[in-house]
């Protein structure tokens, strides 16, 4: 069972190859996913084919991904924006695939592993990896890649969580004070 990687993704190109992407997402008769859209694997699937293609081992079929368009100087733009989650890791070499097939094509990748402690963003080719630990509060309010982190994943917000747990346990467990001078141990049941 690997751990979850959390990601928030925003892709945006023609129309077309928007709406092909999304007509392979919605449609639950054929196996494939937004990674096959994104990068399609040489052949079958096969575990390190996939890890060394798409940067996870399996695609995204289960996602909150949404669709939209607009247009832009005379031509028709999408936009596919959501959540999903993959395994171990981003699947961010799925999306540089992607990125590199055309000029009109961006992307965005932003990715949260709290079980391994490391976060990052991809955003039009700009790759940022983080160990989660050593985010300030400052960079998680006050730089671009950090407060899009932050607000994709509420990692303040776990921190805050994780502080108030660990001081409850703190205090449901038995304290034990020790005198070596005088040979006295004395324990404090839990609360």
């Amino acid at each position: 069972m690997p751990n979850w990687c959390s990601n928030h993704i925003r892709i945006e190109g023609p129309k077309e190859e928007i709406d092909r992407i999304w007509n392979i997402l919605e449609d639950d008769k054929v196996d494939e996913g937004l990674l096959t859209a994104l990068a399609p694997l040489d052949g079958e699937w096969d575990y390190n084919s996939a890890i060394d293609h798409w940067g996870t081992k399996w695609d995204v079929k289960e996602h909150g991904i949404t669709q939209e368009e607009y247009e832009y100087q005379g031509s028709v733009r999408g936009v596919l924006e959501g959540y999903f989650e993959s395994a171990w890791g981003p699947p961010t070499d799925a999306v540089e695939k992607w990125l590199h097939k055309s000029d009109e094509h961006e992307a965005e990748i932003l990715w949260y592993e709290p079980a391994n402690d490391f976060c990052g963003a991809l955003q039009n080719g700009d790759f940022n990896q983080f160990d989660c630990s050593a985010l300030t509060d400052e960079f998680l309010t006050q730089d671009d890649v950090g407060e899009a982190l932050n607000e994709a994943f509420g990692i303040q917000e776990d921190r805050a969580m994780w502080r108030e747990e660990e001081e409850e346990e703190a205090l449901r467990e038995p304290l034990t004070l020790e005198d070596p001078e005088e040979g006295l141990v004395i324990t404090k049941g839990t609360l």
